[in-house]
């Protein structure tokens, strides 16, 4: 009797749980929240599943005042987690289906509430309570939360502040961008002043660092101006990889070796046995005294001269060009190849175009496709549509189209994806695809979002343009200048030349400010050179010049020259009226303003002319050359002057000495010193070094 009453109980028991559960979903299919949360409630120990379910509609739902839909995202995941068969109560199917279908709608409306916030805060809470959502949402929300953390970080340029957040997110879509941003900012707070000994440490102490490259470019050309051989040879042995160590070795090569002679070079290779190059050198030993140039002859056909005018290798060419590394490249019968220094081809090959050695490979043009090829004249790149010149140690190419990049080996270093590629500068190029963007040597791309942009200058910083508006942008994406200007171009000493509604103003990236306002006459005319040399800054206001400096103190103020122009050999030219003139720092005249025509010193001298003279005056406005009825036309090499009268030329120096008298058809520089010269007798080769003028 005992037992029956305990099955019965039982069974009581059950039925009333069951009851409570079909009332409660009875009660909600006819809108009467409060029984139906009150039966879920009780049925939720022994239905966990269906009356979670319940709940989680009830909390849903916006007509009854239980809504909440932080509520509702709990009991739609004790549904999710508690499911075990599909069932059926009044109108509820509850089925996988079902509840999913109802996590997705909770999920997509807590999105709405939290991301409305807009705080790292608020996304974590809804990643931690909303994890059922639909699952194109959650990534979407991980980016968002990570990109403010990353920003964070960002905003503090701080390796340390993102090395945090790659420990907290380690699994972050950003992971990789902010692991490049690590190594970015760890580059920069270890080499602040960017000196030789803080790019040695680097190099040393962060090998795992991918800007070591970039140091390693850094120091190789913080070594160079040294031209100490020690210094390099330290450099090739410390902290050499091969990124700089062919540039090195040819450096330190170079700098050892200045008049190539047999005795010279025999002794850079005992001092370096372990340059890599030896065999060149052992060549070079028995050519290299030769100093020979290309030239041509009075039947149009180029050969090589000596510096004193001997024919080493006789006129046959088509074209020819100066010897680069031990080679030359020469044409001849439509067809382009290499020869040394005895006139000798170098190979088997011939090609369409040929361009000159550099850093022991050239670009060649061979049945329509261009190849790299090493001094063996082996091909070691494929064929291309089109190859750049190398900047940067990589080489722009076009294939199907589409343009990419190989480095020195012929090894693709930049996928080849984009519409278009600029060559490398400072270590980035623009691309384009479908907009324009940033990718560094390293491949590393920065998001296409411009309609153009700029290479990247010396600051680390391109000018970018939307719509056409302008704006200022650094590598790390962060915008320095708004896009709201009609132009921007750079300038030396981090100056950049901004303009908007045809007004200029000067604004300096390294001190984040604006050297002057926005107010001055802009013609667009004149190049960027013209209105600042990055020291001084030229402004004009209602046809009125004034000159001031990178402090924003006048030189020369308003109403004082018509114009005037940045000091040369300090001294400055100004212009009054229709006449120029010149005046040194202190605007002391240094000659009258009388001159028709004037341009800036040079050399200390300058051309200038009047009234059908034209001269060459000193610094202290002295003349030293004067020509009537004729000109002293441009300068050679920025220390000889041509001179010109009834259509011949003559040749005269510095000093105003005449060299070559007028009487020349042309006459044009070969080397420094050395001058090709042509009359009606012939050709001739004029030394300036030693007044020499022979006859070929």
């Amino acid at each position: 009797m005992k037992k029956l009453t305990i099955i019965l109980l039982v069974s009581f028991a059950t039925q009333a749980f069951g009851s409570k559960i079909s009332d409660a979903y009875e009660a909600l299919s006819i809108f009467d929240y409060f029984k139906a949360k009150q039966l879920f409630y009780k049925s939720l120990p022994k239905y966990p599943c269906e009356s979670a379910f319940g709940l989680a509609n009830i909390y849903f739902r916006t007509d009854n005042p239980f809504s909440n839909i932080d509520s509702a995202a709990k009991y739609i995941a004790i549904s999710q987690g508690r499911f075990k068969d599909t069932i059926t109560y009044s109108l509820y199917h509850i089925s996988q289906e079902t509840i999913g279908s109802l996590a997705i709608v909770i999920g997509n409306k807590g999105y709405e509430k939290y991301s409305s916030h807009n705080s790292v805060e608020s996304y974590n809470y809804f990643l931690s309570h909303f994890y059922f959502s639909d699952s194109t949402l959650l990534p979407q929300t991980y980016f968002k939360r990570d990109g403010m953390q990353l920003n964070k970080a960002i905003a503090l340029q701080s390796s340390e502040q993102v090395t945090q957040f790659l420990l907290q997110y380690p699994q972050s879509s950003l992971y990789t961008k902010a692991k490049k941003l690590f190594y970015d900012y760890q580059y920069n707070e270890q080499t602040p002043d960017k000196t030789i000994h803080q790019y040695q440490l680097f190099i040393k102490q962060y090998q795992n660092n991918p800007n070591v490259a970039f140091a390693e470019n850094n120091l190789f050309n913080l070594i160079q101006p040294l031209h100490s051989n020690d210094s390099i040879y330290n450099f090739i042995k410390k902290y050499s990889t091969s990124v700089t160590a062919e540039a090195a070795w040819k450096l330190l090569y170079s700098t050892s070796v200045k008049s190539y002679s047999k005795e010279e070079l025999t002794n850079f290779l005992i001092k370096y046995p372990d340059y890599p190059f030896n065999e060149s050198i052992i060549k070079e030993i028995s050519l290299a005294q030769n100093i020979i140039l290309p030239l041509k002859n009075s039947e149009d056909k180029y050969g090589f001269i000596d510096t004193i005018g001997n024919w080493v290798i006789a006129p046959q060419f088509d074209d020819a060009f100066a010897f680069s590394e031990g080679f030359a490249s020469v044409c001849k019968n439509d067809s382009c190849f290499y020869i040394n220094k005895e006139g000798q081809k170098v190979s088997n090959h011939y090609f369409e175009e040929t361009e000159s050695y550099k850093n022991g490979v050239a670009i060649v043009k061979k049945d329509n496709q261009y190849y790299l090829i090493n001094r063996s004249g082996q091909y070691i790149s494929k064929g291309y549509q089109d190859i750049n010149e190398s900047s940067d140690n990589l080489f722009v190419c076009k294939s199907n189209n589409i343009y990419g990049a190989i480095n020195i080996k012929g090894e693709v270093a930049i996928p080849f994806t984009y519409a278009k590629l600029g060559n490398f500068k400072n270590n980035f190029a623009y691309y384009l695809s479908n907009k324009y963007g940033l990718v560094d040597i390293y491949n590393n791309a920065l998001q296409a979002q411009w309609d153009w942009i700029s290479d990247v200058d010396t600051n680390s910083i391109v000018v970018v343009k939307q719509k056409n508006q302008f704006g200022l942008m650094n590598i790390y994406e962060q915008i320095i200048l708004p896009v709201e200007y009609d132009y921007i171009a750079p300038n030396q000493n981090e100056i950049y030349l901004v303009v908007k509604n045809n007004l200029y103003g000067f604004y300096n990236s390294k001190e984040n400010c604006f050297v002057t306002s926005i107010a001055y006459d802009y013609n667009p005319a004149f190049p960027t050179s013209y209105y600042t040399n990055g020291k001084y800054f030229r402004l004009i206001q209602d046809d009125e010049v004034a000159l001031i400096d990178a402090n924003g103190r006048y030189s020369i103020n308003f109403g004082t020259y018509t114009n005037l122009f940045f000091a040369k050999c300090d001294i400055i030219r100004i212009q009054k009226n229709n006449k120029y003139g010149y005046v040194d720092r202190k605007l002391k005249a240094v000659t009258p303003v009388e001159f028709e025509e004037a341009q800036d010193f040079k050399n200390d001298v300058a051309i200038v002319s009047k009234k059908g003279t034209s001269q060459l005056i000193n610094i202290q406005g002295k003349s030293i050359f004067t020509i009537k009825d004729g000109r002293v036309a441009d300068d050679l090499n920025g220390l000889l002057y041509r001179t010109s009268f009834n259509e011949l030329i003559g040749l005269i120096n510095g000093k105003g000495e005449v060299l070559l008298n007028i009487e020349y058809n042309i006459i044009e520089p070969i080397t420094s010193y050395l001058f090709y010269c042509k009359k009606v007798d012939g050709i001739f080769l004029y030394n300036s070094n030693t007044k020499i003028l022979k006859k070929l």
